[in-house]
């Protein structure tokens, strides 16, 4: 059950096998009994398929309309989002939740317009058969032989936070159809025939019993783990098995796999691992072991335990399992005697776990036997005649000076040291001669082995008892730390990982860390292979890979890049290949495959499972980044695509006009007309046609980055003459007053053409916004920074947003004739190429005034070159 947040709303699905069952009849019940109880409960859109019993359900219900569209002739009707979201109910109601929306409305899919009503905070009842899930619709359609066209992700279920399944039996729901309850007429006779066969229903019923039971299991499995609960719940059947290195282990798999699937139960398959030291060919045979119950579908995982039975008993209660399977080992009565079974240990302290020891029949064991690991006997011996020799010149020192009971203790405690650098048997080896000597060299009488006294015989024993003890204790601790020291690595390698796949900031450098953290911390050498965006193929080993890749090699990771699966040495797919191939999954898809070259030997099935682990995690950045890409190439086309249409909305007016005027006159002097009262009309129209290609060009020169200022010594006053002049027709009668501050400079170095272009866009977008007679002045002063200001302010009636008046195609007044709207922005753009900026904004007094700054050279003559 997903927990939701608490701006979040609720999802309640009424989940049934097939139509006809009574979803909208449940679901409209139990909108009545919140109706009851005070509930604001609203009808979003409820389908009734005219039954009366079902429409009589809906009395007291407050029904939202619904909202109406022509489609190719037809009137649709649909759920009204806005005005659902608008009423904002406590509840609302919304039927078929696979249902696919008409053209033009806001979500393809109803199951989305749900999401959004979620999202907003309304809680939400809606219905679903089996056949529109979509990891059911493939199923149901091979078992009815019928299409499903309407289909809802999985994942949109996982946000349910109550499925309530509407069961009915075939025979019950075949005798509603013909009664006419489900269907009328012909329609009815039909899907009795086909889809309502009682071999389909019977099938479909099972699926939705089948789904309902595992969304109750996780259900189970989340309020346990919320519980930290470490009881049985029998609610259902779960089986674990033992796998080791033992020849015996694959038909433990087999029988256990074998008793799941008579139990229809899940199983799992689980190595401990203690600490204890394993050779290449036990590592091996775990590996092949745990890689068989994976094949035969188990959940194949090790462990890490101070003890076998500690670790099946961790993994069991962790997963709720009802029965452990664990195989009998050969023992004799000695070592019953001085060592527990694991079996009977766990029996022992298993509590309401069964479990299930086997004896594999004859026949059963494997053709491979592990090896021992490498244990040299000879340097253990020494090991341990060194130290006890060591610890009884200790003692024989030390007997000089203190009494024989000081002296046992400080021999106890060479004995644990000891048991830091010897294995068990050494250990208990060590203490008994360490007692032998202790009584032997110190105790009366010395240099026998007799005791007189009946106190040092009691403390013989106990420190003997003491030093066996402490040596298997400080056995257990040693393979903590190295099971400990093994996590540690494992945390640490994910760490960094994850890092790397977080913290780089584009693909080449996330790949190149990558490769050199697996190079580094698994000691592997790898090669990354990514999907070709081209052709959606596999491309050539990314540049930082440290694996070559052989022909097989490339052949190997193309099947695994098509099948999405593991492939190569240690698995059971193209097992010849000296390297083991890994999908880089995604969410989606695949984005390529890493190879990696294992040696000589086969990596333990915990390494492959933590490379599996974040090649999965870089497949998920890569898609990331891919998709990030794909958004951002996606705006840029859309950006692209506004522009042209802006840019066609806009010119066409601007180039028509022009191109009319320049006509009528040409047809006017066709007729006769005399030229000189149409000599300035064609003059204005020119003027304006060049004016508008002048702009277009100016844009598209600022928007490719294509400004490359040309500086030259110029008389600032003379430079705003210009511009003046330049613009003499656009001010008409609007008197334009020109200042420099005294002080500055008369001389700057600048691209003339450039400012003038700036100053003349400002000065006519000024006379095009301002009435007749409106003052305009125009001030410029160069700073004590070096940089130049120009500032043009008018009298007129100021702006609406000075934000936004350096938009492109941004018109301040859109019914004022004329103009692009792209003066203003061509003249940022021109100041952020000089390296400065462009500002508007209100003037005191009223009005608008615009600031150019950028930086330059000025002088008070030209300096001489």
């Amino acid at each position: 059950m997903s927990e939701s947040a608490d701006t979040t709303g609720t999802l309640k699905v009424f989940l049934g096998m097939c139509p006809g069952v009574g979803k909208t009849y449940a679901m409209l019940e139990a909108a009545r009994a919140l109706k009851s109880h005070g509930v604001d409960v609203v009808a979003g859109v409820v389908v009734t398929h005219a039954r009366k019993e079902t429409q009589a359900l809906l009395d007291g219900i407050e029904v939202l309309p619904a909202a109406t569209s022509e489609h190719r002739g037809a009137t649709i009707h649909e759920l009204d989002l806005d005005a659902l979201l608008a009423r904002r109910p406590e509840v609302a109601l919304v039927d078929e939740l696979a249902h696919t929306n008409a053209p033009g409305s806001r979500h393809p899919k109803r199951w989305q317009d749900v999401a959004e009503l979620l999202d907003a905070g309304i809680n939400v009842y809606t219905t679903i058969n089996i056949q529109h899930l979509e990891s059911r619709a493939d199923i149901v359609s091979s078992i009815t032989n019928a299409p499903v066209r309407e289909t809802v992700p999985d994942s949109f279920l996982d946000r349910a936070n109550e499925i309530e399944l509407i069961d009915l039996t075939p025979r019950d729901l075949r005798r509603r159809l013909d009664e006419g309850k489900v269907y009328l007429g012909d329609r009815a006779r039909a899907a009795a025939d086909h889809f309502f066969k009682e071999s389909h229903l019977t099938a479909l019923r099972q699926l939705a019993l089948r789904y309902t039971a595992e969304r109750v299991g996780i259900d189970l499995n989340e309020l346990r783990a919320q519980r930290r609960s470490r009881e049985t719940w029998r609610s259902g059947e779960r089986l674990i098995v033992a796998v080791g290195a033992s020849p015996y282990s694959p038909a433990l798999i087999r029988r256990t796999r074998a008793m799941a699937g008579a139990l229809d139960a899940p199983w799992s398959a689980i190595a401990v691992t203690t600490g204890e030291p394993l050779s290449k060919s036990e590592l091996e045979l775990i590996s092949e072991h745990l890689s068989l119950a994976r094949k035969l579908g188990a959940e194949a995982t090790t462990v890490e335990a101070v003890s076998l039975v500690d670790g099946l008993l961790s993994a069991a209660r962790e997963r709720g399992t009802t029965q452990i399977v664990i195989g009998k080992s050969p023992r004799t009565r000695w070592t019953d005697f001085f060592i527990r079974p694991p079996a009977l240990e766990l029996l022992r302290q298993s509590g309401d776990i069964d479990v299930i020891a086997i004896e594999p029949k004859q026949g059963e064991t494997a053709e491979r036997k592990p090896q021992k690991p490498a244990f040299d006997p000879t340097a253990e011996i020494f090991r341990v005649v060194g130290l006890t020799a060591a610890i009884a010149i200790l003692g024989i020192v030390t007997s000089m000076f203190l009494g024989e009971q000081t002296v046992a203790l400080l021999m106890l405690c060479g004995v644990i040291i000891g048991a830091l650098f010897l294995t068990a048997p050494g250990t208990w080896a060590l203490a008994l001669l360490t007692g032998l000597a202790w009584n032997y060299f110190t105790t009366e009488p010395r240099y026998t082995f007799n005791i007189r006294s009946s106190s040092d015989v009691a403390l013989f024993f106990a420190l003997t008892v003491a030093a066996v003890a402490m040596g298997h204790l400080s056995g257990r601790l040693r393979r903590r730390e190295r099971s400990v020291s093994r996590q540690r690595v494992q945390y640490s390698r994910l760490l960094d990982i994850n890092t790397i796949l977080t913290s780089s900031h584009d693909t080449d450098e996330m790949l190149a860390k990558f490769t050199a953290a697996v190079s580094s911390r698994f000691h592997l050498d790898c090669a990354i292979r990514l999907r070709n965006e081209v052709d959606h193929k596999l491309g050539k080993p990314h540049p930082s890979s440290t694996l070559s890749l052989t022909e097989k090699d490339r052949g190997v990771s193309e099947w695994t890049f098509d099948h999405r699966q593991p492939a190569g040495r240690g698995t059971n797919t193209l097992a010849e290949s000296p390297a083991l191939h890994l999908p880089l999954q995604g969410r989606s898809f695949v984005m390529g495959v890493i190879s990696v070259d294992p040696g000589t030997t086969l990596l333990p099935l915990a390494e492959r499972d933590q490379l599996s682990a974040i090649a999965a995690q870089l497949g998920i950045a890569l898609e990331r980044d891919h998709l990030l890409h794909a958004i951002h190439h996606a705006e840029f086309i859309e950006r692209g695509d506004q522009l042209r249409r802006s840019l066609l909305d806009h010119v066409s007016h601007e180039l028509r006009t022009p191109v009319a005027i320049i006509s009528t006159a040409i047809d006017a002097l066709a007729r006769g007309a005399t030229a000189d009262t149409l000599l300035s009309e064609m003059e204005g129209a020119r003027d304006r046609l060049k004016r508008v290609v002048e702009q277009l060009v100016q844009s598209a020169r600022v928007e490719s980055g294509a400004i490359a200022p040309q500086a030259e010594w110029c008389d600032l006053l003379d430079l705003l003459e210009t511009a003046r002049d330049r613009t003499s027709v656009a001010l008409a009668d609007r008197p334009l007053s020109i200042a420099i501050d005294a002080g500055s400079p008369a001389l700057v170095r600048v691209d003339a053409e450039l400012v003038l272009a700036m100053v003349e866009n400002l000065l006519a977008n000024a006379g095009n916004h301002t009435p007749g007679g409106t003052a305009i002045e125009m001030r410029a002063f160069v700073s004590k920074d070096g940089q130049l200001e120009i500032s043009v302010r008018d009298h007129g009636p100021g702006l609406k947003d000075p934000t936004t008046v350096f938009d492109r195609f941004h018109r301040e007044n859109p019914r004022h004739p004329g103009g692009l709207g792209l003066g203003l922005s061509i003249v940022r753009g021109i100041a952020r190429g000089l390296g400065g900026s462009a500002e508007a904004r209100h003037a005191a007094g009223g009005g608008a005034e615009f600031i150019l700054r950028f930086p330059v050279q000025s002088a008070t003559e030209i300096p001489t070159p």
